[in-house]
């Protein structure tokens, strides 16, 4: 086998030579399509010379600087090509090495070498620990191309994949190379395309403000930053590249490309799995079965609430795990009971929650019996009807006659109101002795416990011992702990409330709501808890890596999904969390005399005024123990996905195991070939996500599901759901994903889906958040309040609506978005 191949001298016979990467393009070259002229250094060379390096043979190192010459002898851009890289399941993107602008031989071997290395960084050595893929297995070929001089370059989906119609292509875009776009340093230009005709159906200006090209990375020009980089005839022109390589593969792909000189080439084609309309119309029936079935005869609300912001779409494994934690009688009911609560006992392992076309939904109907046999509360399901935006932040009502007949109902009545009573008081009581209890009795030893299970050799478990752990840490951590690291967020709720209802007679509901915010702000978690402060210090370099991940290594992105790898895994995506960050001062304490002044403002004297103090001390308590109560908790999910991970690396399923429940590893450990159900796991999965679902979704409409989504209402001002107290007037910067933050000193005010541990670096100079999901609890609220960030959330398609650039006010305390002006 040669050790270089040009691309017309490249067939499938090749293709564990070439890699991936090498054989499509060679094979989309041969086809006719525009693709720039090169070759491949293949495995062979790879195998032979990455432990002595290319000037060990100068034979070769001649053959590969004429190879070079033959392509003009000018930049050329110099990419990784694994053997496994660009299949269905395994991509690789952004895995391994690129090396674009390299002139001259000399640079063009170190390139390649560079290439080599690539393949035992640590991120990708744990992409393919995650995917499972034998490390043995693997070699590294090279693409060398001519460097297209790209005006503008980006990607291309010849379906988009969230589009359940399959009527239109997705493209995103910016100035020059494409490695602004693919490597997220640019949030791009983005356009929906009519497969049919190539014309725009919609187009979103992007923030450009640096663009690359074969001399490196440069400051984009303000003017070319406000104008899309290529014109509606243009994208026309990539629908059509994008059709001739659909055709040419007979599948969807995702197209890397550029456009230079009016003349559009191609640099890539990755396979796409998505399920054609008749499979998704069969998947949306069959969503649409399953929730007529669990809907009340009555009617039954289902809305986007709480749980989405942390688990926006769990994989299978993930969510029957999960559930574990949300049952009646899991972790969730265990803490209702201890709370005085009588959960009903027909709900066994129901939850309030219903998986939704692939997304957890909170079920109104069911919510109550949580927390009560025969409910005495309701949700006002016909407000929501006449208001669906009221079902964002749900309020339950009083209703002691519910579910039962007018005389039943009243004979009812003293005993639910006992009840009621009771349970109040059991909290109160609970609340006073809690957190020195949960930090110094429960927390210590579960914590104690996970570190040494995490700290084990995996390696000498047999298949069976997994099973057992995640069986027993399942027990210990989502039902044992969970239920009391849930009770935090309950005395937090208690107290925000008991704040709420002293100042609203006092001082209007509105001005209660802002003063309670005001309160809020400042809560932190314990040291030992305390994400947001370390990040910060990590950003500033006042804490190292190494005792950074000694601390928070069980932490991650999206990190109640159990596919998703933690930070110990992954070290490397730690340069992602602090971009954008930079050294400045922590937050400032809590005001401590605020509370004086509130109660100044409010009258509050006497006895009264001593329990005024109290009931906000124990605010800013239970809200920084609630995200301590959370960051034990996943040290504990930490230790189900390493087992997870062992028995995925053992029976070679890469990255399957989390297409499976836990009612499949019997099966697993019985030798049974389980790639089908996984395959047909997965492209369910996918045909779901691809629905379109609103954020409120009523029992009498559920084909509702897959319908487009309305533009969202309001006009200039939107009204969501408010989070943290304060008013600030800022330019948007809307983000889908925690990208880095522009150049420059002044704030912004951050707007974006949700927020996860992965965008607090973007908080340091943000001056107001906006998100589209979100409640006072969630992480967002809580890390906004402690910066002193206005916040609003419950505005879904926000992250469409507005636009970067735009000014707009955020009004924390009445929950409003206003847009005071409308450029950007």
């Amino acid at each position: 086998m040669p050790h270089i191949l040009f691309f017309d001298a490249i067939t499938d016979a090749e293709a564990a030579h070439v890699g991936g990467k090498g054989l499509s393009l060679a094979k989309t070259a041969t086809a006719g399509l525009p693709v720039p002229p090169g070759f491949v250094v293949t495995t062979q060379a790879f195998r032979r010379l990455s432990q002595r390096g290319i000037g060990s043979d100068t034979e070769f190192k001649r053959s590969l600087i004429e190879a070079y010459q033959q392509l003009g002898g000018g930049p050329v851009a110099v990419r990784s090509s694994a053997t496994a890289e660009d299949a269905a399941d395994t991509s690789f993107a952004g895995q391994q090495e690129t090396i674009l602008g390299v002139v001259g031989g000399d640079r063009l071997v170190e390139a390649v070498e560079r290439c080599w290395r690539s393949l035992f960084t640590e991120r990708a050595v744990a992409y393919r620990t995650r995917q499972g893929i034998d490390a043995a297995a693997v070699a590294m070929a090279v693409v060398v191309q001519q460097l297209v001089p790209a005006e503008a370059a980006g990607v291309l989906f010849t379906r988009d994949p969230m589009d359940a119609t399959g009527e239109t292509m997705l493209a995103e875009a910016s100035w020059g190379l494409g490695e602004a776009v693919v490597s997220g340093r640019v949030q791009p230009d983005r356009f929906k395309i009519d497969r049919a005709t190539g014309t725009v159906r919609e187009k979103h200006l992007g923030l450009k403000s640096v663009r690359v090209t074969k001399d490196g990375e440069e400051h984009v020009p303000p003017a070319d930053q406000q104008r899309f980089c290529m014109s509606d005839t243009e994208v026309s022109q990539l629908a059509d590249l994008g059709r001739r390589v659909e055709a040419f593969y007979g599948d969807p792909r995702d197209v890397e490309w550029a456009v230079a000189a009016g003349k559009f080439f191609l640099l890539q084609a990755r396979p796409i799995t998505v399920a054609s309309a008749a499979e998704r119309e069969e998947v949306r029936r069959a969503v649409v079965a399953d929730l007529k079935r669990k809907a009340e005869p009555k009617g039954t609300v289902w809305v986007r609430y709480n749980l989405s912001e942390v688990l926006p779409q769990p994989t299978p494994m993930t969510w029957s795990v999960v559930r574990r934690l949300l049952a009646a009688d899991g972790g969730f009911g265990a803490m209702n009971r201890d709370l005085g609560a009588k959960p009903d006992p027909a709900l066994g392992p129901l939850s309030a929650f219903d998986l939704v076309a692939g997304r957890p939904m909170a079920n109104l109907s069911r919510m109550p019996r949580v927390q009560f046999t025969r409910p005495p509360v309701e949700y006002p399901m016909g407000l929501f009807k006449t208001d669906p935006r009221r079902a964002l932040d749900p309020k339950p009502v009083l209703n002691p006659l519910a579910g039962s007949g007018c005389l039943v109902g009243l004979l009812k009545l003293p005993g639910l109101m006992m009840q009621l009573n009771r349970e109040k008081r059991v909290r109160t009581e609970l609340a006073g002795t809690f957190a020195e209890k949960f930090t110094k009795e429960v927390a210590p030893p579960f914590v104690a416990a996970a570190r040494a299970a995490l700290a084990q050799d995996w390696s000498k478990l047999d298949p069976l011992s997994l099973v057992r752990e995640i069986e027993v840490w399942t027990q210990k951590a989502l039902i044992d702990f969970a239920r009391d690291s849930l009770k935090p967020t309950v005395f937090a709720d208690q107290a925000w409330g008991n704040l709420t209802d002293t100042l609203t007679p006092k001082l209007g509901e509105e001005r209660a709501r802002i003063a309670v915010g005001e309160l809020s702000l400042g809560a932190s978690p314990p040291p030992d808890a305390n994400l947001a402060k370390a990040v910060r210090e990590l950003a500033a370099g006042t804490l190292d890596r190494g005792a950074f991940l000694a601390q928070f290594g069980h932490r991650t992105t999206n990190e109640m999904e159990l596919a998703q790898p933690r930070w110990s895994e992954v070290p490397d995506e730690l340069s992602k969390l602090v971009r954008g960050g930079s050294a400045t001062a922590a937050p400032s304490a809590p005001d401590e005399s605020r509370w004086e002044a509130v109660a100044t403002e409010a009258q509050i004297g006497g006895p009264a005024r001593d329990q005024f103090q109290a009931t906000v001390t124990r605010l800013r308590t239970y809200l920084g123990l609630r995200e301590a109560g959370k960051n034990y908790l996943l040290l504990g999910y930490a230790v189900i996905r390493r087992a997870l991970v062992e028995l995925d690396r053992r029976f070679g399923l890469n990255g399957g195991i989390f297409y499976l429940t836990p009612g499949d590893l019997p099966d697993l450990l019985a030798g049974k070939d389980l790639s089908g159900p996984i395959a047909v796991a997965r492209k369910r999965r996918q045909a779901e996500l691809s629905l379109e679902v609103p954020p409120v979704l009523f029992s009498d409409d559920l084909d509702a599901i897959g319908r487009p989504l309305p533009e969202p209402a309001g006009g200039d001002k939107l009204e969501g759901v408010p989070l943290s107290a304060g008013v600030v007037e800022g330019p948007a910067l809307v983000l889908t994903e925690p990208t880095a933050a522009p150049p420059g000193e002044g704030g912004y005010v951050l707007v974006c889906p949700t927020t996860d541990p992965a965008w607090v670096p973007l908080f340091v100079r943000a001056k107001g958040l906006v998100m589209e999901t979100g409640g006072v609890l969630s992480h967002g609220a809580i890390v906004a309040r402690e910066f002193g960030l206005p916040a609003v959330a419950g505005l879904p398609g926000v992250t469409q609506r507005l636009k970067t650039g735009q000014t707009v006010r955020v009004d924390g305390g009445r929950g409003t978005v206003t847009v005071v002006s409308a450029s950007g």
